[in-house]
């Protein structure tokens, strides 16, 4: 449960704090990990948070989105009715098998928990200094996600990268491009970002 993954970078976070080679706490999420670090952020004790690629709406838009664009018109009703389902806390024990890479009941718990939650009000509330970090080329995560981020929390620092994809790299924005980014890992971080976080980090000491 998203719960679960929050426990662990409290958890986390505890270790590091303890640590005296380390001076501040930032907590870095990418993804559905912004998410988690933004939850977790006011039980550890974290001086920053910086989300990279967050959503900024409850995930079942975001969700319905992605299925509308990508998903097979067949399959769409079944996996629309799935999500509602799941949205409404009902497990769904029998998913078909071209859905099972999606809602297969052992990820189900997970899923009901995350669609609980809403990304942009959890990162209203925080109390430290946020980063909010979006590529201009990310086809899973939109820039509006990210401006909705920078709404709820006025003062955190946005920053839009040009050219990086949800992966980090910086690629053009073709399907065939984005699709081989994801597999190659011998593609480098986009450059930008890596000066966005160190930047940031060191403001916060």
């Amino acid at each position: 449960s998203v719960e679960k993954y929050v426990a662990d970078a409290v958890a986390w976070s505890a270790r590091l704090k303890a640590d005296g080679r380390f001076s501040t706490l930032t907590l870095m999420g990418h993804s559905e990990g912004a998410l988690i670090a933004t939850l977790a952020a006011p039980q550890a004790g974290a001086n920053a948070v910086v989300s990279i690629a967050g959503i900024g709406r409850p995930v079942d838009q975001v969700l319905r989105e992605q299925l509308n664009a990508h998903l097979p018109k067949p399959l769409l009703p079944q996996a629309l009715w799935t999500l509602d389902q799941l949205k409404a806390g009902e497990p769904v024990p029998h998913v078909p098998d071209d859905l099972q890479v999606l809602f297969r009941p052992s990820v189900q718990p997970y899923l009901i928990s995350l669609l609980h939650q809403d990304p942009a009000k959890a990162f209203a509330a925080l109390q430290v200094p946020a980063l909010i970090v979006q590529g201009s080329h990310d086809m899973q995560v939109d820039q509006a996600d990210a401006q909705a981020l920078k709404a709820a929390k006025p003062e955190a620092e946005l920053r839009l990268i040009t050219g990086m994809n949800h992966v980090l790299r910086i690629v053009a924005d073709t399907p065939k491009q984005q699709l081989a980014s994801y597999n190659n890992p011998q593609l480098p971080l986009a450059r930008e970002l890596t000066d966005a976080l160190v930047d940031f980090v060191l403001a916060v000491q």
